[in-house]
């Protein structure tokens, strides 16, 4: 019997719930747009089990197409939470270009038979770098933040997280995706442990980070 219901999806679904509470009548186009991205992201994640489980499928495939939205989505929100000037655009718009290259080369490589990691890894290095601009950017604010209530702070300690550890595990892609059936009692591999375990401190991070976004705009008389 296929479990759907596991550490991942839970978290992502509560996540999206979460989301769906308190962003809904969000003014802001960007936040209340990222509703529509947790929704695609527990479908996505729903159907690869089913291709996985069910049609006894590789489901690499799936997630290879999700890395392109996964990719612009937070490049996008990244723009949104910093927005200082039109050469940030401009370099984001530059990284979105090398990426798509970069990632349709690795494609052909592989000849459309395997997922992407090197890209998902490029991917992980741009969102680090540009998680860490964010904050360089909020220390050089000289308005004054609450930060265990600013929303866009917890949305990028999150993001942050998962993918800088992220990045390490798709560097050791090939040990941590070894067969677990040679290894007795054990029933997962290294890597679906450690990114279930950055799935909740990424999910509770940005569910926090919805929270106080909702606080915020229900203060405002």
């Amino acid at each position: 019997m296929t479990v759907y219901f596991t550490v991942n999806t839970l978290s992502e679904f509560l996540c999206f719930a979460i989301s769906l509470f308190c962003l809904y009548r969000d003014k802001d186009k960007a936040w209340k747009g990222f509703i529509l991205f947790l929704m695609l992201t527990c479908i996505t994640e729903i159907a690869g089990i089913y291709i996985r489980n069910e049609l006894h499928k590789h489901n690499f495939m799936l997630y290879n197409i999700f890395l392109v939205v996964e990719c612009t989505v937070l490049n996008l929100f990244f723009y949104h939470l910093i927005k200082t000037n039109d050469s940030l655009k401009k370099l984001l718009v530059a990284w979105l270009v090398f990426f798509l290259i970069f990632y349709f080369y690795e494609l052909y490589t592989l000849h459309f038979r395997a997922y992407v990691s090197t890209s998902s890894t490029v991917m992980s290095v741009e969102i680090v770098l540009v998680s860490i601009y964010f904050y360089y950017r909020l220390l050089k604010e000289e308005k004054f933040r609450q930060l265990s209530t600013y929303a866009p702070f917890w949305w990028v300690n999150g993001t942050i997280c998962f993918y800088f550890a992220g990045m390490a595990c798709n560097i050791f892609f090939k040990y941590l995706v070894q067969d677990v059936a040679s290894s007795p009692g054990v029933t997962h591999s290294a890597r679906y442990v450690v990114f279930s375990i950055l799935n909740v401190i990424l999910y509770a991070c940005w569910s926090y980070s919805f929270i106080c976004r909702y606080f915020q705009r229900t203060s405002i008389p």
